[in-house]
């Protein structure tokens, strides 16, 4: 079976064939083997691809202009014809982000960043309107519009509560999202791992799967397993150390 794709929302890897969804929970004990293109979809159905390119192909891979989208529509007619938020996003510890979300999936594209804390900007009618209002901000105020992986695995340090309210103040924003991944707070640094899902899950922040293992903790980013055939390990709790990473 191979992962096709992956929900942090509803904290499931989705796998082919057949297309069914498989829980990130409890105990896993999964390995990565050969990659290959992951598909694509044509409305709500898969269509899968074997082609040895990684992690799409040429046939598969998609052009989605919105996603480069500055404030100057690039389609022949624009299609993003609803509300959208402007937000400001912090990652632990004081890490900014300025992005964009329609404004019904706002909570939800913030749960599939990882954001720790978020607030309103602006409103606009549309996307078009939003991300120009996003590069003007962006650009105003020298806060980037992305976050990398490697800085949201700082999980284990406290939100700096100081740095967050002087932003929002000066950038108004209003209607504040503290978002929660954790029963309990982490307490260390995970260490990243891959082509290995092994361990007992503590939670899913973002695309950052979170593994503890003889009260070590492990970081794994989903995006990795795109396209990655999947198979059951067999170990032993004897077994189950750091050597296994």
């Amino acid at each position: 079976m191979k992962i096709v794709g992956f929900s942090s929302l509803d904290q499931t890897l989705l796998l082919f064939p057949p297309l069914e969804s498989f829980p990130l929970s409890g105990a896993l004990s999964l390995s990565l083997g050969t990659k290959s293109c992951v598909g694509r979809w044509e409305g709500e159905t898969y269509i899968p691809c074997d082609s040895p390119e990684w992690p799409t192909c040429g046939s598969c891979r998609e052009f989605n202009p919105c996603a480069i989208c500055s404030g100057v529509c690039l389609k022949d007619e624009k299609t993003c014809l609803e509300g959208h938020a402007v937000y400001v996003a912090m990652f632990r510890p004081n890490i900014f982000k300025i992005g964009v979300a329609k404004a019904s999936r706002f909570h939800d594209r913030l749960r599939e960043q990882g954001a720790d804390i978020a607030a309103v900007v602006d409103h606009t009618p549309d996307g078009e309107l939003a991300r120009r209002k996003e590069r003007e901000l962006q650009q105003r105020y020298g806060i980037k519009g992305n976050v990398r992986y490697s800085q949201k695995q700082q999980i284990d340090t406290e939100l700096d509560w100081e740095a967050w309210h002087e932003w929002r103040g000066r950038l108004n924003a209003r209607d504040e999202v503290k978002l929660d991944y954790f029963d309990k707070q982490p307490w260390m640094r995970p260490l990243h791992v891959r082509d290995v899902l092994l361990g007992r899950v503590i939670g899913l922040k973002g695309r950052l799967l979170i593994l503890e293992k003889d009260a070590t903790l492990y970081s794994f980013d989903l995006n990795d397993a795109l396209g990655a055939e999947i198979s059951a390990i067999n170990v032993s709790k004897r077994q189950m150390s750091l050597n296994s990473f």
